[in-house]
């Protein structure tokens, strides 16, 4: 990301912070040991071999971006920043530099949800909770209540939430919260072992979505786990939840063998199989037929 379009994204999530941010106070050192996570971080995994890269970076030349801490208990809880006190602690430093700022929970969210906007690798399971987060806040409903809110003004406008959602979104600098509701926020109707899979940091979204296109469960649960073991791609994905196309060879061998006097030389038992077999046949290429009548 440009540094001019970092720069003007963080300008903005400082006024959507308002007054919080006008309460920040000096940086100052803090322990490492002092410092507790704080439960529900909207960051869930971090990659080791970037991890590893930035904490030989705090090596050698520190950590350039301090910390954002509250007091809690007696200690401290990390708001935003989880990333650079993990790789302070692999660098083996002893202590960070850090903002620490006296507010409530919800501001505590609020910001953290900010922050994490702003990474360079946000996948969209990450941007579209963590806009949920933000957008909650600032229109003072539920995290639950923001995607029914937002369809129900999409159908009855209402002009001053309008606006307000409006304000939000363009302050954000990203999509409209109407283009926000009839896609982006789609990565939410992904089956809930994808979703915990993208947070785990194991499955990114291109094959998430590709799994999420398939409703037969047990074929996307087994697609599923040859992906992770096979590292499968999307294309990979796509073919293997193809059906095996039937052979031509195949079925002209079976209506060959489909006449009267085939049938006459066979045995009771053996008939039976194969009246058994038809009917089984006949009932599938029926049950497709229904399927496609009722769609139509």
């Amino acid at each position: 990301m440009p540094r001019t379009a970092r720069r003007s994204r963080a300008d903005a999530f400082g006024s959507l912070l308002g007054a919080v941010e006008d309460r920040s106070p000096a940086v100052q050192p803090v322990a490492l040991d002092w410092i507790t996570l704080r439960s529900g971080q909207p960051r869930r995994f971090f990659d080791e071999t970037s991890l590893a890269s930035l904490a030989q970076s705090v090596r050698e030349q520190g950590v350039l971006q301090p910390v954002l801490l509250r007091e809690v208990d007696g200690a401290y809880e990390l708001i935003a920043g989880e990333r650079r006190v993990r790789a302070a602690r692999l660098a083996g430093l002893t202590e960070i530099p850090a903002t620490v700022r006296q507010v409530s929970d919800e501001e505590a969210d609020l910001m953290a949800a900010l922050e994490n906007l702003q990474r360079e690798d946000l996948n969209p399971l990450d941007e579209v909770e963590a806009t949920l987060t933000i957008v909650s806040r600032q229109l003072g409903v539920t995290v639950d209540g923001v995607l029914p809110l937002l369809h129900a003004q999409r159908r009855a406008p209402q002009p001053e939430v309008v606006a307000q959602l409006d304000q939000v979104f363009a302050r954000l600098g990203r999509s409209s919260w109407r283009s926000f509701a009839s896609n982006k926020a789609g990565v939410l109707r992904f089956p809930a072992e994808l979703l915990d899979l993208m947070r785990q940091g194991k499955l990114e979204y291109t094959r998430a979505a590709a799994l999420a296109r398939l409703k037969d469960r047990q074929l996307r649960e087994t697609l599923t786990q040859r992906t992770l073991d096979e590292d499968l791609g999307v294309r990979e994905i796509t073919a293997a939840a193809r059906p095996a196309p039937v052979e031509k060879d195949q079925l002209d061998r079976v209506r060959s063998l489909l006449d009267q006097r085939t049938m006459a030389r066979l045995g009771e038992e053996q008939r039976n199989q194969v009246r058994h077999l038809l009917s089984e046949l006949e009932g599938v290429f029926t049950g497709q037929q229904g399927k496609k009548a009722r769609r139509s």
